[in-house]
Protein backbone atom coordinates (compact mmCIF):
# COMPACT_ATOMS: atom_id res chain seq x y z
CA UNK A 1 0.00 0.00 0.00
CA UNK A 2 1.65 3.01 -1.04
CA UNK A 3 0.04 6.98 0.06
CA UNK A 4 -1.00 9.23 -3.00
CA UNK A 5 -0.58 12.08 -0.95
CA UNK A 6 2.73 13.57 -2.27
CA UNK A 7 4.21 14.48 1.29
CA UNK A 8 3.54 10.40 2.38
CA UNK A 9 5.36 8.94 -1.00
CA UNK A 10 8.43 8.43 0.45
CA UNK A 11 7.08 6.14 3.26
CA UNK A 12 5.67 3.49 1.30
CA UNK A 13 4.15 -0.12 2.60
CA UNK A 14 4.26 -3.25 0.35
CA UNK A 15 1.47 -5.60 0.11
CA UNK A 16 1.42 -9.24 -0.69
CA UNK A 17 -0.54 -9.89 -3.82
CA UNK A 18 -2.75 -12.83 -3.62
CA UNK A 19 -0.43 -14.89 -5.98
CA UNK A 20 1.54 -18.15 -4.59
CA UNK A 21 4.66 -16.59 -5.85
CA UNK A 22 6.41 -15.24 -3.03
CA UNK A 23 8.78 -12.96 -4.78
CA UNK A 24 6.49 -11.40 -6.49
CA UNK A 25 4.52 -8.34 -4.43
CA UNK A 26 3.03 -5.17 -5.74
CA UNK A 27 2.15 -1.91 -4.42
CA UNK A 28 -1.64 -0.18 -4.68
CA UNK A 29 -1.69 3.47 -4.45
CA UNK A 30 -4.27 4.73 -1.87
CA UNK A 31 -5.03 8.04 -0.12
CA UNK A 32 -5.68 9.00 3.09
CA UNK A 33 -9.40 9.27 2.90
CA UNK A 34 -9.27 5.62 1.68
CA UNK A 35 -7.94 4.67 4.81
CA UNK A 36 -10.30 6.28 6.71
CA UNK A 37 -13.23 4.92 4.87
CA UNK A 38 -11.56 1.32 5.36
CA UNK A 39 -10.88 1.99 8.88
CA UNK A 40 -14.77 2.97 9.36
CA UNK A 41 -16.12 0.18 7.48
CA UNK A 42 -13.36 -2.31 9.88
CA UNK A 43 -14.95 -0.35 13.22
CA UNK A 44 -18.38 -1.07 12.12
CA UNK A 45 -17.69 -4.90 11.44
CA UNK A 46 -15.67 -5.34 14.92
CA UNK A 47 -19.16 -3.29 16.73
CA UNK A 48 -21.44 -5.63 14.35
CA UNK A 49 -18.90 -8.80 15.64
CA UNK A 50 -18.93 -7.27 19.59
CA UNK A 51 -22.98 -7.15 18.76
CA UNK A 52 -23.07 -10.95 17.85
CA UNK A 53 -20.53 -12.29 20.75
CA UNK A 54 -22.53 -10.47 23.71
CA UNK A 55 -25.83 -12.57 22.39
CA UNK A 56 -23.55 -15.58 21.98
CA UNK A 57 -23.59 -18.28 24.86
CA UNK A 58 -20.57 -18.33 27.16
CA UNK A 59 -18.37 -20.73 26.63
CA UNK A 60 -19.21 -21.17 22.85
CA UNK A 61 -17.53 -21.76 19.44
CA UNK A 62 -19.44 -18.98 18.28
CA UNK A 63 -17.77 -16.59 21.32
CA UNK A 64 -14.14 -18.03 20.86
CA UNK A 65 -13.79 -17.15 17.01
CA UNK A 66 -15.55 -14.04 17.61
CA UNK A 67 -12.85 -12.67 20.36
CA UNK A 68 -10.15 -13.56 18.13
CA UNK A 69 -11.92 -11.90 15.29
CA UNK A 70 -12.41 -8.88 17.61
CA UNK A 71 -8.84 -9.21 18.74
CA UNK A 72 -7.50 -9.17 14.76
CA UNK A 73 -9.66 -6.05 13.61
CA UNK A 74 -8.80 -4.08 16.88
CA UNK A 75 -4.99 -5.03 15.97
CA UNK A 76 -5.15 -4.08 12.45
CA UNK A 77 -7.07 -0.49 13.21
CA UNK A 78 -4.09 0.23 15.78
CA UNK A 79 -2.03 -0.65 12.69
CA UNK A 80 -3.58 1.54 10.64
CA UNK A 81 -3.74 4.27 12.71
CA UNK A 82 -0.05 4.11 13.69
CA UNK A 83 0.45 4.45 9.91
CA UNK A 84 -1.93 7.70 9.73
CA UNK A 85 0.08 9.11 12.48
CA UNK A 86 3.17 8.59 11.42
CA UNK A 87 5.52 11.44 9.91
CA UNK A 88 7.68 10.82 6.58
CA UNK A 89 11.07 9.69 7.03
CA UNK A 90 12.93 13.19 5.52
CA UNK A 91 10.45 15.36 7.18
CA UNK A 92 12.72 16.50 10.30
CA UNK A 93 16.00 16.85 7.38
CA UNK A 94 13.95 19.89 6.09
CA UNK A 95 13.56 21.82 9.08
CA UNK A 96 17.32 23.35 10.86
CA UNK A 97 18.24 21.20 13.97
CA UNK A 98 17.15 22.96 17.07
CA UNK A 99 19.36 23.18 19.93
CA UNK A 100 18.52 21.92 23.37
CA UNK A 101 20.83 24.82 24.99
CA UNK A 102 22.83 27.22 23.58
CA UNK A 103 26.88 26.88 22.80
CA UNK A 104 29.62 26.89 25.67
CA UNK A 105 31.60 30.34 25.54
Amino acid sequence: MRFADPIREQSSVLVASHTPQLDTQSTIDVTVQDVLTMMLYLRKARDRAIDIRDRAPAGSYLEGVLKRTIDGITLELSQLEYLLACKPADASSDKKSKRRMRPAI
